[in-house]
């Protein structure tokens, strides 16, 4: 139970480091997951167990992106892409309107610390930002992908006022993003998963 509690507790910084950068929003900027890096960091400093990431290559899962009044602006695909044996590379690829983006972060399975980012080819530096988890309870929530029961953490940061993470490892893949929400100056981002597929 601890171990998936703080499993969560990393998801809420999914849409957080999207913002890390400033506080304009391009299209591109809509990365939910370029906060892998940071994600990971909160994973790995409250769980004590050594098998944190034991995903798979050929993990994958799909999500739409909506912002604000634009409504659904584009697609998000993340996965598994390789094993390295001690780590694991995360590729998200963002198409969003007109703009694309591609984030691979090579995470350590051991211990969830992240080795390097690329974006767009470019190695760059691994965002970050305070996140006070505010509750955690349970639930279920309906999704394209279908209906799950979850853990629903509603969050704060320095980014953002109130930041929503539904989840639920067990019966998809990955860190078992459901949905993601994030309320900012600019606009609401939020993320649904819409499919997905374990490696066999």
């Amino acid at each position: 139970m601890k171990k998936l509690v703080h499993t969560f507790q990393f998801l809420v910084l999914a849409l957080v480091a999207a913002f890390s950068t400033g506080s304009r929003v391009n299209a591109s900027d809509i990365i939910p997951v370029i906060s892998a890096a940071a994600q990971i960091e909160i994973m790995k400093a409250n769980v004590e167990s050594l098998d944190l990431i034991n995903w798979k290559v050929g993990d994958n899962a799909k999500f739409n992106v909506a912002a604000g009044s634009f409504g659904n602006i584009g697609t998000l695909d993340k996965s598994v892409s390789k094993d390295e044996g001690t780590a694991l590379w995360l590729t998200q690829q963002m198409n969003v309107m007109i703009q694309n983006q591609k984030v691979e972060t090579l995470i350590n399975k051991a211990d969830g610390k992240v080795l390097k980012m690329i974006v767009n080819g470019k190695e760059q530096a691994i965002p970050d930002d305070k996140i006070e988890i505010i509750s955690q309870d349970y639930t279920e929530i309906t999704v394209p992908a279908g209906k799950f029961k979850a853990i629903h953490v509603v969050a704060k940061s320095t980014q953002s006022p109130k930041i929503e993470v539904w989840a639920n490892p067990r019966d998809t893949v990955m860190e078992g993003t459901l949905k993601q929400t994030m309320n900012t100056q600019n606009m609401d981002i939020a993320i649904e998963l819409t499919g997905f597929k374990r490696a066999p």
